[in-house]
């Protein structure tokens, strides 16, 4: 016969002594991550793994460049990228002398920093873990995940094969999806249809006429980084509205709006709540900015108690209204954009795309404008897109969530915003139910969260993401013992 006791109490070995966390993708998110498990220092060298074909983790697709002419479009100030520690990256910008090699930097008493130094901050902050090898980068990109043995086998693209406990997904934003109107540019050179590529402008003539579908901050980069290469041709933004994103206000100002007190649970009662916030500052002679101020630092909550079919609402009817007042270009490129349309040299226009005619010298552009339908013909030598990532696409773009989303333990946010998971960043299965032990960190998780862009909120999520990993791996158990009698 055999009797079962629990012996209540009794201490195991610690599961970190044998987990593995791996993070797939090394920008900003997956940097963070690294850093903060790091930091709790029970993980033994190499159990943090992150998968990052750059040289450098931190940078990623957002910061990953040289271009003098990229900055922030947020004062460096408010970019807390350090949880508990909000003014790091102004420190270190002083510290390791590069804003006083960056002359242009300081507007308005504010710093608007180059995208390149925010990189090299975030590679600095995670590098001493690299140094004593708590973090390994593996520098390639995922291929595959699945499941092997009761873990997770994470495959390289050169051969890298990793096995892991936890796997938390922060490849960030996908590639664009050009209009199905431009599919007959495929594999024509004169069609950008990637602007994170290296090389994507390089064969751009400086007299070139550039037709550039999109007009936010990602068509504004192309705007920064053309004239920096010394283009001198007339550039177009095009978009379904036509409008450009705002520019910050100078000074420091406060948040205004408090949309916690009776919070909307409708796209149309949000709508008013914001044009009242927006007139009452307005009359009390503040900038507009600080109502979205608020709206950003209370954006998951707001979005939390909207129901589905009013977040797929606000979507539909808001989202580049919303964009334009919330993603707001940094003073420099705002005067660059001033300058430009006062001489001429950009436009932006609105309406629809009807027809493409690639020739032999140029490409022919025919658009419905708005708000009359007239037919406008562009005659340019380029065209590039710069709609933003495609955030509903992201399952399909990469296949190893591909192979994820067939095995069942991936599943497309409803939303259209990219991975569903549930409160946690947990990912939800095909059946409904959270995996334990896969999260979706960063902007791929905005379908759950809402406001999941900016630096201190992606911060503010990777820090609760690492408190249940460790929460999971350090965990202590009561032993189930089998004696005979």
């Amino acid at each position: 016969m055999l009797r079962i006791t629990l012996p209540s109490q009794k201490q195991v070995s610690p599961v970190s002594a044998i987990s593995r966390v791996a993070i797939i993708g090394g920008g900003f998110t997956g940097a963070t991550l690294a850093r903060l498990l790091a930091l709790h220092g029970r993980y033994r060298p190499h159990e943090i793994v992150v998968f990052e074909a750059r040289d450098h983790l931190g940078g990623g697709l957002a910061y990953d460049t040289d271009d003098p002419s990229l900055r922030l479009n947020v004062a460096a100030h408010r970019m807390r990228a350090v949880p508990g520690d909000p003014q790091a990256f102004v420190r270190w910008l002083s510290d390791s002398g590069r804003l006083e090699q960056d002359p242009g930097a300081v507007v308005s008493g504010a710093i608007y920093a180059r995208r390149g130094d925010f990189a090299a901050f975030m590679a600095a902050q995670v590098q001493p873990f690299l140094d004593d090898g708590i973090v390994r980068h593996v520098r390639e990109h995922v291929e595959r995940i699945h499941r092997h043995r009761g873990r997770w086998q994470i495959e390289g693209d050169a051969g890298a094969m990793v096995q892991a406990d936890v796997v938390v997904l922060a490849t960030g934003h996908p590639a664009p999806t050009p209009p199905d109107v431009l599919a007959g540019l495929s594999g024509d050179p004169r069609f950008v249809r990637n602007l994170s590529r290296p090389d994507a402008l390089h064969a751009i003539r400086p007299d070139d006429k550039v037709f550039v579908v999109g007009a936010g901050l990602t068509a504004l980069d192309a705007v920064a980084a053309l004239r920096n290469r010394g283009h001198c041709g007339d550039l177009t933004l095009f978009s379904r509205t036509g409008h450009l994103p705002q520019p910050q206000a100078a000074g420091d100002f406060a948040p205004h709006g408090d949309f916690l007190i009776g919070v909307p649970n409708t796209a149309l009662s949000l709508l008013k709540q914001v044009r009242f916030a927006m007139q009452e500052v307005t009359q009390a002679g503040l900038p507009w900015q600080s109502v979205f101020d608020a709206l950003r630092h209370q954006g998951q909550t707001i979005w939390r108690n909207l129901p589905l079919v009013e977040q797929r609402r606000v979507l539909r009817h808001l989202r580049r209204r919303f964009e334009a007042h919330r993603f707001r270009m940094p003073p420099q490129i705002a005067e660059l954009v001033a300058c430009e349309r006062a001489a001429g040299r950009l436009r932006a226009c609105a309406g629809q795309i009807i027809a493409v005619q690639p020739g032999r010298d140029q490409i022919a552009i025919d658009i419905a404008t708005k708000p009359r339908g007239v037919i406008e013909r562009h005659i340019v030598q380029r065209i590039m897109v710069a709609t933003g990532p495609n955030h509903g696409n992201v399952i399909d773009s990469q296949g190893c969530l591909a192979e994820l989303e067939h095995l069942g333990l991936l599943t497309k946010d409803p939303r259209g915003l990219g991975i569903a998971c549930d409160a946690d960043s947990r990912a939800v299965a095909r059946d409904g139910y959270p995996v334990e032990d896969l999260f979706i960190a960063g902007p791929l998780a905005r379908g759950t969260f809402g406001e999941l862009t900016g630096v201190p909120e992606i911060a503010a999520q990777a820090e609760r993401i690492v408190q249940q990993i460790v929460a999971m791996s350090f965990a202590t158990t009561r032993t189930i013992t089998i004696r005979p009698m």
